[in-house]
């Protein structure tokens, strides 16, 4: 039933004339169900306990961090599947060679740039090589963008920090399930 319905929503959306041959619905139920399991163990034993922690210290500072926590974990889950979003970017095809601030502006705004690339607004970009957001340097790079996202929305360092955390934690899981970071 997952299967067909992931069929027809990457048929009606036009999704699967931008990914690559080999993501088809099998391989994306492949990576969903690879990376759950280390999901559900790191927000088990780290993310729970950082919420409550991030609670504590709200409190301790007087901050109405509800809201901001609710985003932190929206946040941890995008960027567990964020390196992956890379597929709709194609590399060694025909499209525009990204430049060095587009290349960014499709690791901060992912969702974003997939839209107008599947709504046919925006040719597809090359970002240059195969995975290109399966890296530290990108984990890093995305983690700084939140930070400063988060200043500039907050406005408060601790909603900021912590947005920054869950998103780098995110990030740093996927990061472990594809054996990119060995510990």
């Amino acid at each position: 039933m997952v299967k067909n319905i992931l069929k027809k929503t990457l048929k009606k959306s036009k999704a699967s004339n931008f990914l690559p041959r080999f993501a088809n619905t099998d391989k994306i139920i492949e990576e969903i169900s690879e990376h759950f399991g280390t999901v559900k163990w790191s927000f088990k034993r780290i993310i729970l306990p950082l919420a409550v922690f991030y609670v504590i210290v709200g409190f301790f500072f007087q901050e109405h961090i509800l809201g901001a926590l609710f985003t932190s974990l929206l946040i941890f889950f995008y960027a567990n599947f964020l390196p992956d979003l890379d597929a709709f970017f194609q590399h060694g095809k025909e499209g525009k060679k990204a430049s060095w601030i587009e290349k960014r502006l499709a690791l901060f705004f992912t969702p974003i740039m997939i839209y107008y690339i599947l709504s046919e607004k925006s040719k597809p970009l090359d970002l240059g090589k195969n995975k290109p957001f399966h890296n530290t340097a990108a984990m890093f790079e995305f983690t700084f963008f939140l930070l400063i996202f988060g200043l500039l929305v907050y406005l408060s360092p601790v909603k900021a920090v912590f947005l920054a955390l869950f998103g780098f934690l995110g990030f740093f899981t996927h990061l472990i399930v594809d054996k990119q970071i060995r510990i």
